[in-house]
């Protein structure tokens, strides 16, 4: 005769499924836990992301209003950014400029969106750059131009003078006034003839963006003999422009 199960036996099997049971449903929160952490990090990234772009988007704005002072003569123009809690500051940033053997300082500045993530935001000379640990990436190129088909350069570099530094979570205001514009090369009642002209990047905020700028970017201009100078060769003629402007800050 065979013995019914003893109700031992079935207390063993509720147990056994009881953890199971738990183990399951370990196994399935723990999963979740998992894919909402790594979603909640992806999100954070891409939203990082989002707010450099915007930042950037902003840099290249006031690049542009800026711009308005060289071509038309704009006695004043403003820029608005949100800063999200940006800080912006303006740095030294000095380019030195050679034409046929007569140089020029000429001190751009650097003015620069520092966000969240690391990544630098920067204007100088009409460039803009962002510049983050995974390198350095050219948003926007300079009035530089050196063209042997037409046997010139020309070389437009915008100055910024004033004192800004400063982080806010609000919308503010860039007020930029026109200071003065100077014809560097060349000099007054003389020709514009020239063969040669050097850009040395050495003392600019940064020196490794202008770099790739030049080597990227920028065409016919080759590396000089000298460290960070670049120089655009077999031309006739060579025009210098630059533009100072006050800049403000108003929050």
């Amino acid at each position: 005769m065979i013995s019914p199960p003893s109700s031992q036996s079935g207390h063993d099997r509720g147990v056994s499924d009881l953890l199971a049971f738990t183990l399951t449903f370990s196994i399935i929160i723990t999963g979740i836990a998992l894919v909402t952490l790594g979603g909640l990090g992806a999100f954070d990234a891409i939203q990082e992301g989002a707010t450099t772009d915007v930042a950037e988007t902003s840099m290249i704005g006031f690049a542009e209003t800026t711009d308005d002072h060289i071509q038309g003569e704009a006695p004043r123009r403003t820029t608005s950014m949100k800063l999200q809690g940006h800080g912006l500051s303006i740095r030294p940033s000095t380019l030195n400029i050679t034409v046929d053997g007569q140089s020029t300082n000429i001190s751009t500045g650097a003015f620069i969106r520092e966000t969240d993530s690391g990544t630098d935001i920067v204007y100088t000379a009409g460039a803009v750059y962002r510049v983050q640990e995974e390198g350095l990436v050219v948003s926007r190129k300079p009035r530089f131009r050196c063209s042997p088909e037409s046997d010139s350069v020309y070389i437009s570099a915008l100055s910024l003078d004033g004192q800004t530094d400063f982080s806010s979570s609000n919308r503010v205001t860039i007020e930029t006034a026109l200071q003065n514009k100077t014809l560097i090369s060349p000099q007054a009642g003389k020709s514009p003839s020239a063969t040669t002209v050097s850009i040395n990047v050495s003392k600019t905020a940064y020196p490794d963006a202008w770099h790739r700028l030049f080597e990227d970017e920028l065409s016919h201009w080759s590396d000089h003999s000298e460290p960070h100078t670049y120089q655009c060769t077999g031309i006739r003629r060579a025009v210098v422009h630059n533009t100072t402007v006050d800049v403000r800050t108003v929050t």
